[in-house]
Parts: C-alpha cells; structure tokens; sequence
C-alpha cells in the first residue's frame, strides 16, 4: 500500500500560518523576539535601517543540520520545558509548536537568515526565501554568533509613532530580565524595560491586591495592601484595618452550585485540581480624584505620579499572551461594571471595580496550568471549562477586594450626612424684616454674607445629593422592575383563575363522591388496582387535593399582597403583623413551625409590607434551604428600643453554605447565590428593605442553623 503526503506550496504555508496568522506587526514581532529567547540569547537587537528590518541575536545559532531538520520542518518543534542559558540561569521555553518562524511572512516579504554557531566546528549558514522559493548554503565565519534575520520589502510602514507602539507593547509583553532587547530606530536607542517592576504603593497605586490559588486544597488566597485612606478614616472603620487584609476562600464551595460551571460534583474537583496553582498581583487606583471626593471620603492620594494605566496582562511564564497583553478587556471587567453599575457609597447595591481603575498581572506556568491551551495561531488560549474556572476564580479573588473597600466607602460616608438644622440667625432676621439689612453692623454683615455662602454651598451639596440617590435608585428599580413583572404576570393569572378557586378546592372530592354514587370507589381501592402509582386512582387525587390547595392558596396570597393599603405607613401592632406572616406560612407548609417572643404592646408606624417582604423573604429563604428536612422550626423575637424596632430571627436547618461561614454578610450581595436555581435577590431585598427603612443588619451568623439580627425604622 503506498503512503502520502500532503504536499503544500510554501507560499500558502507562509500566507496561512504567516500574513493571515497574526493580527497585527507587534503580535509577529513577539514570536521573533521569543525564539530568540528560546535559542538563549542575552543580547537581542531590533534594527530599522534603509527600508529593512533586522533581528539579530547572540543566541545558539545554527547549523545546516538545524536548518533542514528543524527550521524547514512545519509543525516540529526540539523544545522543552527550560533550559540552562549562557549564565547558568533557568529559562522556561516560550515556544512549542513549531510555526513561530512564519511571522518573518507577516513582517516582510523577502527574509535572509545568516546564522552561526558558538563553536569554530560549524560553517554559517545563509538561508533566503521570497515564500515561493527558500534556499540554503554554507558561508565561512560571520563575525558573530548568533542568529540575523534581514527582512525586506516590509509589509507594514515603520514611523516614530508605531515605533513607539511596538516598545510598549514588548514592555509589557516580555516579562523578564534574561535577555535585554534594543529597538534601533533613525538615531534612537530604545531600552525594553518592563512595565510592572517594582510597583509602589502611593506612587503606581493605591491598593495592591495578591491572589494566589493552590490547586491541592482549593484555596484562593487574597492578600490586600492599601494606602487609599488617610489616617482620620480609622475612626468610621472600627473593626477594619485599612492598610492590610487578608481572606482565604474555599474555590470548591464557591463554584459547586454555579450556574455556568456544568459539571457534577467530582468532575468539578478534578478540573480544580488539573487547572494547576497560579497567581494574580493587580493594582488598584482612581484615575482622578476631585478635591470635594478627596474630603468626603478621606482619600490619600488625589492623584499618582506613576499611575499604571495598562490593563491586566496575562503572562506565561517569560511572556505575555499576545491578545491577553493588557489592551483588551479580557478579564470582561466592564461588563461586570455594567450588570452591577452601583456606586461604592450604594447602601446595598454591589459595587464593582470599573476596568479603567485596575491593572496587573496573572501568572500562569506553561507545564502547571498546560491545561490553559494556546490556540493554533498563538494569539489567544482556548477557551475550554479550564479556562473558564480560571476566569471565575479571579473574578472570585476580585470581588473579596470590591466588598473590603466598599465596606470602608460605607462607613466613612455615614460622616457626610448633611445637617439640615444649620442655625442662621442673621439671615433669619433678614428673612423677617428685609429693611433690616441697612442697620446691621459690619460683624453682622461679615456673618450674613458667612451664612449666604454656607446656603450655597448646602444647594449645592443636596443637589448632589439628589444627584447621587436618583442615580442609587435607578439600580435597585431595575432589578424590582424585574421581580415587580413577574409578579405581576402571577397575579393577572390570579385573578383569572379567582372564580375557579372554588371548583379547583372542591374537584377531588366532586370527584370521590361521584364514584361512589357510580358504585366504583371500591373498586377503584382494591388491592390489585393501588399496586401501581400511576394507577393508583385514590393515591392520584390525594395528589392532586394537594396540589390543587397549594394553588388556591397561591391565588389567595397573589391577592392579598397586591392590596395598596398594604404600602402605607401607619401605626400596627408588630405582634399582630407577625401573626398575620405566621399563619399564612403554616398552612402552606405544615411541616413549618414559627415562634414568636415579642409583647403584644409593641406598637409602631410603618407600611405592613416593609415587615410583610423582609419576613416572607427570610422565611423562604429559611425553607429553600432546607426543603429536604421533615421540620423546620423559626423562631423570631421583637423588642422596641431607642425608637427603632430590634428583630432577632433564627431558624433550627443546615445554616449557611460553606462558602459563607467566613463572609456571611458577603450573602445579601445583589445576585448571590448558593443555589443553581437561585435569583441571588431574596436576601439583598432582605437588606435592601431593612436599609431603606432606616435600619441596619446587624449581625449573621450560619453555623448550628441560620440567625440574623437587624433593626428597622428611623426613616419610615
């Protein structure tokens, strides 16, 4: 039997794996500058001249046997995992696949190759190709060692500007020490330096956040180091430590109810431990901040004088990743930004790190995380279930720093309250008697113009004020609108089903005593006929008599609930309101038991359904969690002190998940979840309802069931 080959023409080659494959001239330039890398240069040169572009190296160099064995065999590459260079250092390879060599077709079209090897036993070697033809012969000793590539007839014009573009992108490209590159251009000298070294908090940023994942245990762990704040901030933070903090998260817990991660249970543990350790260090900063920010919010720094503007940069090992290189959103921190557009000051909403205020790296090993796959045109990596994990643990990693500073903007902005009981006392005499203006002495009239100013200022600040609560609230009536709909969808099928209620109560039985007056109900519950459930007619409308009263209960709670009396402040006995909640919940679930501790004289003024949608939503939430137990007892206790209503609530279940023993409070986040079938809205309308009140949750606690104190009232 014979065998073929394919046989390729080498201008097809050259334009597939060459002119088509690399998306720009930077792009190609970066695997020139990592074979020469991988062929142990210390020294790499990049030199415009004459309309030509030459690459030359002190790196192996090579032979003739090199030649034909390796550089004209598609596809081969003789490359390891490291190497020991000229200066006894390690170095891991940049290259695998063998194709590199094609981005000399992307930068030019013609391209001579002199190189020469460290030794006196081996001729040079010239190698020249138009990409139709290439050929190949000996020379004698060049005058160096090492590799130079000249390409001609360029394919791209190389000005100041793009010269400019290139050193930036190999700065941040090339991420080590081991071979120092130059870009000649006219009469300049570019040193490469790299982008992040040494970054200094206060000069590159503000915050430095470190996340490391260890694939053996599953653990994230999040080490921030921040100098945002001034010093006077430490008096709203009680509890915070504003320079330091540390957070250790349990990656399993985390992604084992996640929706997007499809996968069971042991497969998820697996591919957590194949996706191999890896490191992230970003870099944290406003871009401006204005001066009345600088005071509201105790900021350090208005501005930096080294600010790291590029974005996160993925590196394996010695280099980046040539799309991952810090220009494009990769890590999709916009889109983030823009799902959850809520201001760090927002009460309940999340806030999220806007992609222009974070840069950095991720570090990822070319043999631990192999499974982090290079495309086939090195450009980008596929984007497999590894690859997702990847990106979900370091979003995890950055949301720990979203809620840690957001939790101080929180507390340092309870002190810009404005005061609306200023006392004015000459304005006041003005207002009453205006004549009066003419009599005033020069100390009154210094204070009237004081007090005029104080005014203005005070209109300007509500109006930003007014500003910044209509911009706070667009976010939470997106996300009611959504609920509002449904809900409002349920009742409309309520309503149309509100005069069949009856007959949906009543079928079952119609149905009972209809067979008995037909004398087949015993036949019906004979032995022989109930052996099977679905011919088991008794058993069937058992079923169906429950699940007939779940409806009309349904049907009556949609409308009920709907009742505008209900979102009117007035003054309610709070024991009774409970009662109300309690029977409602008892006879839909007879496996649930609530207790109440309160005194029946309790009286305060509020809408009924501020206490109605924080209790129904703890309550479900209690029930959601723990639908497989045959009981479940909740136990709920109220006193009044201060003029604020103290609600203690606390159930007998599993508690909370794992992932939120350490961070509880981390569970009344807009969209957080445990569940894959959760909403992630029950608890942040717990919150959100408790905030808008005028109340505070206090404390959560989930081990040995589930308890959250919280007050109410003040703004009602």
């Amino acid at each position: 039997m014979e065998k073929l080959k394919y046989i390729i023409e080498d201008s097809t080659i050259a334009e597939l794996l060459g002119a088509q494959n690399f998306t720009n001239e930077e792009s190609a330039m970066l695997e020139l500058v990592k074979n020469a890398f991988d062929a142990r240069a210390t020294e790499l040169d990049i030199i415009f001249k004459n309309d030509e572009l030459i690459i030359k190296d002190n790196g192996n160099g090579m032979n003739v046997e090199d030649i034909r064995q390796h550089w004209m065999h598609i596809g081969k590459s003789d490359k390891d995992y490291e190497i020991i260079d000229k200066n006894n250092k390690k170095r891991i390879l940049a290259g695998s696949k063998g194709i590199g060599r094609f981005a000399l077709s992307r930068l030019g079209g013609n391209v001579e190759l002199y190189s020469q090897k460290d030794n006196q036993k081996d001729k040079s070697v010239l190698w020249v190709t138009d990409w139709n033809e290439s050929t190949l012969k000996e020379n004698g000793l060049l005058d160096f060692y090492g590799s130079k590539i000249i390409i001609k007839k360029l394919r791209d014009k190389w000005n100041k500007p793009n010269i400019d573009k290139l050193a930036g992108y190999l700065s941040r490209t090339y991420n080590d020490s081991l071979m120092q590159i130059k870009i000649y251009f006219e009469n300049e000298t570019i040193i490469i330096q790299r982008y992040f070294i040494e970054p200094k908090i206060g000069s590159n940023c503000t915050s430095k956040i470190n996340l490391n994942y260890t694939s053996k245990d599953k653990k994230l762990v999040c080490t921030i180091n921040s100098d945002e704040f001034k010093a006077d901030a430490n008096k709203y933070c009680e509890g915070i430590n504003l320079s330091n903090y540390i957070n250790t998260v349990d990656i399993f817990s985390e992604l084992e109810h996640n929706k997007d991660i499809v996968l069971s249970k042991d497969e998820l543990k697996d591919a957590l431990e194949v996706l191999g350790d890896f490191s992230t260090e970003f870099y944290f900063s406003l871009s401006v901040s204005a001066t009345k920010d600088v005071e509201k919010f105790l900021y350090k720094h208005s501005t930096l004088s080294g600010r790291y503007e590029n974005g996160i940069i993925l590196y394996r090992n010695s280099f980046s990743i040539s799309s991952y290189n810090g220009t494009k959103d990769w890590l999709e921190l916009g889109k983030r930004s823009r799902l959850s557009p809520a201001a760090a000051t927002h009460p309940t909403g999340a806030w999220r790190v806007r992609e222009n205020q974070l840069a950095g790296r991720v570090d990822i090993d070319k043999k631990t995380n192999y499974m982090l796959a290079d495309l086939a045109n090195r450009q980008g990596l596929n984007e497999n279930i590894y690859y997702k994990i990847f990106i979900k643990i370091v979003d995890i990693g950055i949301s720990i720093f979203e809620r840690y500073r957001q939790n101080i903007i929180r507390k340092i902005d309870k002190k810009n309250d404005i005061d609306v009981a200023t006392n004015k006392k000459v304005i006041d005499k003005v207002i009453k008697n205006p004549n009066i203006i003419k009599a005033l002495s020069r100390d009154e009239v210094n204070e009237f113009i004081s007090e005029v100013k104080e005014y203005k200022k005070e209109n300007s600040d509500f109006k930003k004020e007014i500003f910044s609560t209509e911009k706070r609230y667009k976010y939470d009536i997106r996300i009611l609108n959504v609920l509002a709909t449904s809900g409002l969808k349920a009742t409309s099928i309520a309503h149309e089903m509100h005069n069949d209620r009856n007959s949906i109560a009543k079928n079952c039985d119609d149905i009972v005593e209809a067979m008995k007056e037909y004398e087949i109900w015993d036949v019906v519950n004979e032995r022989e006929k109930t052996r099977y459930a679905y011919s088991n007619i008794p058993e069937l409308l058992d079923k169906n008599r429950r699940v007939n009263s779940k409806m009309t209960s349904f049907m009556n709670t949609m409308l009920t609930e709907v009742e505008k009396s209900q979102f009117f402040a007035e003054e309610h006995n709070i024991l009774k309101l409970l009662e109300d909640i309690k029977t409602v919940w008892e006879r839909d679930y007879t496996w649930l038991e609530i207790k109440l501790d309160l005194l029946s004289s309790i009286l305060y003024v509020l809408p009924s359904d501020v206490l109605k949608v924080t209790f129904d939503n703890l309550i479900l939430n209690s029930i959601q969690q723990n639908d497989d137990r045959n009981h479940l007892c909740i136990f709920i206790q109220a006193t009044l002190s201060n003029g604020l209503l103290e609600f203690l609530y606390k159930d007998d279940g599993k508690g909370l998940n794992k992932k939120y023993i350490d961070d509880p409070m981390k569970i009344v986040e807009v969209h957080e979840t445990s569940r894959k079938q959760g909403h992630g809205l029950g608890m942040w309308i717990v919150n959100n309802t408790i905030v808008m009140s005028g109340g505070e949750i206090k404390k959560i606690e989930g081990l040995g069931g589930f308890t959250i104190q919280f007050t109410m009232g003040g703004k009602i």
